[in-house]
C-alpha cells in the first residue's frame, strides 16, 4: 500500500512553517523542529515460524475500550505495543507464550484523541493496525 507517496514502514524526516498571506511571501513562521516517523501501514512482517493470522482491532475508533482478537499458529511470547504518530511507544502489555485464538480488551482511555499505531509483537517481527481514539 502507498498512500500519498508514502510507503508503509518507510522512515520519513519532515519539518513545516505557516504562511499567513496567500501568496506564500510574507509573514512566515520559523521551521519546525524535524519530525521523523516511520509510515505507518498494515504491514505483515511474520516470519513463517512465527506467525500471526486473522488480527481484529474492534470497536475502530473507539473513545476508551479496544477488543482484539487474532490467533497465533505457534507457541509465541508476545506483547501489544501502542504507538503515536511521532513514534513513541505510549502502551505497552506483556501478553506472554500463548497459541490458538486470542480475545483480551485494552482500555485506552488515557490517550488523547488521534490515530495510533496498535501492533502485536514477538522478538523480531511485528504485525501492525492503525486505530483511532475518539
Amino acid at each position: 500500500m502507498n498512500k500519498f507517496g508514502l510507503t508503509p514502514g518507510q522512515s520519513y524526516r519532515a519539518q513545516g512553517r505557516t504562511f499567513c498571506d496567500s501568496n506564500v511571501t510574507s509573514y512566515r513562521s520559523t521551521w519546525t523542529t524535524p519530525v521523523l516517523w516511520t509510515q505507518p501501514g498494515t504491514l505483515i512482517r511474520m516470519e513463517s515460524t512465527s506467525q500471526i493470522k486473522h488480527l481484529d482491532v474492534y470497536p475502530n475508533p473507539s473513545k476508551d475500550i479496544f477488543n482484539i482478537r487474532f490467533v497465533s499458529e505457534k507457541i509465541q511470547d508476545l506483547s501489544i505495543k501502542v504507538i503515536n504518530v511521532y513514534g513513541e511507544l505510549v502502551f505497552e502489555e506483556k501478553i506472554g507464550k500463548v497459541i490458538g485464538e486470542i480475545t483480551k480488551s485494552l482500555d485506552l482511555s488515557f490517550l488523547a484523541k488521534g490515530v495510533y499505531i496498535f501492533e502485536i509483537q514477538n522478538n523480531d517481527n511485528f504485525i501492525s493496525k492503525k486505530i483511532v481514539v475518539q
